[in-house]
């Protein structure tokens, strides 16, 4: 591990948020006769190493996948795991969860764009209507009490629902709280409101520097500027502000997505979030969008890349997260999906749900889930594409925690 990589965390190992965090995995573990600290310490260094911690208003994010690692919301989710004694540290290990770290909800299936992209596309054909506000205070507490340290709000377009921020305050330190939206509605009294309702943070999508391209992916005249402004809107209300965009292969070959990257360091985002097409919704039939494993192992480096050059903001690349170098998939492990009607599904981009939180338990449902999907795996099982990976082979993550190389 280079030197340089724990030079630059040393704030965060002094902030007593974060060493109270790390004090109690570590006395946990202890318990067990096979765990030693610097498996901990290797694990950790591992998920740093080539990440740009970012300080937002006391707090320090790695990344968004997960919550600010001096924060409740991540003493939530290192404690969401089965066991006591030792068994406590060999669920950690082994990769068994009480509650995902992350749950996304499709909080609504209306959305005024129609993007190119679109892994909603098949639920804005349906005409029920959205969850009522108590239902979803009622899926909120259900996450929360079931120890999910993430909640994000998606849909269709999460803003359009004028009851998000009571939904928001349905919800407490427990849990950090993300909007992915497109931009669309958030003036700056909006963003205001989320703020004091509790948001954290707002990711906007971005396509292209140019106007016209990105309208065009958006079906929507004037998107970009839309989400532009939205982006200053979420900065000037204090919330962690970042851009995403869906890298294309087009984007990859010529270079695109550098241009992109360097223009929303621009406009000041705390984080970029890229992530790589997925054949759900309407790139269902569009297979040829899919990146090969060449093409992902270039999208991949470019996490690396752009967190080691100041010329661009903060990156998080989905798939370098859910590498075999780190956490491997998260469908169904690290992280689940409930849609617009209260379905439990593993991932955004699968179809398949295993119950209704609001018709069942969520804890019989999310062990259905947990079951199902089985132990960290670096195969994306929205994809199933992944030939050189053995499922007997843990991702990395799981492998230093537990003393392997």
């Amino acid at each position: 591990m280079k030197l340089s990589t724990i030079l630059k965390t040393l704030p965060v190992w002094f902030n007593s948020g974060a060493l109270k965090n790390f004090y109690y995995l570590h006395k946990r573990f202890t318990q067990n006769p096979h765990y030693r600290l610097k498996y901990l310490v290797a694990c950790s260094l591992n998920v740093i190493e080539h990440e740009r911690i970012v300080r937002h208003e006391g707090n320090f994010v790695i990344n968004a996948f997960l919550p600010p690692i001096n924060s409740e919301a991540f003493h939530t989710i290192a404690k969401s795991v089965p066991g006591e004694g030792q068994d406590f540290y060999t669920s950690h290990v082994s990769g068994a969860r009480l509650a995902p770290i992350s749950t996304y909800v499709a909080v609504t299936k209306k959305c005024m764009y129609h993007c190119w992209h679109c892994s909603a596309s098949h639920m804005m054909a349906q005409n029920q209507q959205d969850l009522s506000t108590e239902q979803m205070i009622k899926i909120m507490n259900d996450l929360q009490n079931l120890g999910v340290g993430i909640i994000g709000f998606t849909g269709g377009e999460p803003l359009v629902r004028r009851d998000l921020e009571d939904i928001l305050r349905a919800i407490d330190e427990r849990s950090m709280t993300l909007v992915f939206s497109n931009g669309y509605g958030l003036t700056q009294e909006r963003a205001k409101k989320l703020k004091q309702a509790g948001l954290f943070g707002i990711a906007i999508s971005l396509d292209s520097t140019n106007a016209q391209v990105h309208d065009a992916k958006r079906g929507y005249e004037g998107a970009h500027a839309i989400a532009l402004e939205a982006i200053q809107n979420a900065k000037a209300a204090g919330l962690y502000t970042m851009g995403q965009v869906v890298c294309t292969k087009e984007m990859l070959h010529t270079g695109e997505i550098h241009e992109v990257a360097k223009f929303l360091k621009g406009q000041g985002i705390h984080e970029l979030r890229i992530v790589e097409p997925i054949p759900c919704g309407n790139l269902e039939a569009q297979q040829s969008e899919v990146l090969t494993m060449e093409e992902k192992a270039q999208l991949i480096n470019l996490h690396i890349l752009f967190n080691t050059d100041k010329a661009y903001p903060k990156t998080s690349v989905f798939p370098y997260v859910e590498s075999a170098d780190q956490y491997g998939c998260g469908a169904g492990i690290q992280h689940s999906y409930i849609d617009y009607e209260g379905n439990f599904r593993a991932c955004d981009f699968i179809y398949e749900a295993y119950g209704n939180i609001l018709e069942e338990p969520i804890e019989a449902v999310w062990q259905r889930m947990h079951q199902a999907c089985g132990k960290p795996k670096c195969e994306c099982l929205a994809k199933k594409q992944c030939t050189q990976c053995d499922e007997a082979i843990r991702p990395k993550y799981y492998r230093l925690l537990g003393g392997e190389k």
